[in-house]
């Protein structure tokens, strides 16, 4: 019998000044400044130059060069969890670990997403921190082992660029949706790291609901 196990992974952004330090150089000459005379081309060249920054940092939870992972949860056939959190590099290797010795035809590692985020994120992660990743568990030039589940691609039905969330999907089908936000997550993490491990166990479980739904449907 196929074992099952359920992941998700949440990110942040590093901090700003590293946001900094990796993105491109601001060009002062991309903003036109026109006859605004010198203390206003000043002041607009000051405010790109903030916007510029401010756009990357906003999205920075979802690119792996300015991201990183802030936990990993993994949930088993009898619905215990496991949650890893700390060091990044720490995190990164505890879950390649995990996989080196369950990466197989014998286990399903099941999530939402995974293929497009998730195990890419993950991959990115490792190699900017020098963590090594199971050759077992690498992408084959465009595709990951099959022993990896998404269960985005049952709503896609072969629509590549069909897309839906977790929550709403969930819901479509009848089952419980998320309990919160996990684009706050971080700030969650910070502040209440219980509420926010909760959160993550949440979507956990949900995800394996919908698995339960699912996967009978299309063995």
């Amino acid at each position: 019998m196929i074992r099952r196990i359920v992941f998700d992974i949440e990110t942040g952004s590093l901090p700003r000044e590293d946001i900094e330090r990796i993105a491109d150089p601001f060009k002062e000459s991309s903003v036109k400044t026109g006859n605004l005379g010198l203390e206003k081309s000043i002041e607009k060249i000051q405010q790109a130059r903030e916007s510029h920054i401010r756009k990357i940092a906003d999205k920075a939870a979802l690119n792996a060069e300015y991201g990183q992972v802030l936990a990993i949860g993994f949930m088993d056939d009898h619905g215990k969890s496991t949650i890893l959190t700390g060091e990044e590099h720490n995190i990164l290797k505890q879950f390649w670990d995990r996989a080196a010795v369950d990466c197989h035809d014998e286990v399903n590692w099941i999530g939402f997403n995974v293929l497009e985020f998730d195990l890419p994120f993950l991959f990115r992660r490792s190699l900017i921190n020098g963590v090594s990743v199971p050759y077992s568990c690498r992408p084959d030039k465009r595709y990951w082992p099959t022993f990896f589940v998404d269960l985005m691609d049952f709503w896609k039905a072969g629509e590549w660029k069909a897309m839906i969330s977790l929550n709403r999907f969930c819901k479509a089908c009848g089952l419980e949706g998320k309990n919160g936000d996990g684009a706050h997550f971080q700030s969650l993490f910070e502040d209440d790291p219980e509420a926010a491990t909760a959160y993550l166990e949440n979507d956990l479980k949900i995800t394996r609901n919908l698995a339960d739904h699912l996967i009978p449907l299309m063995p």
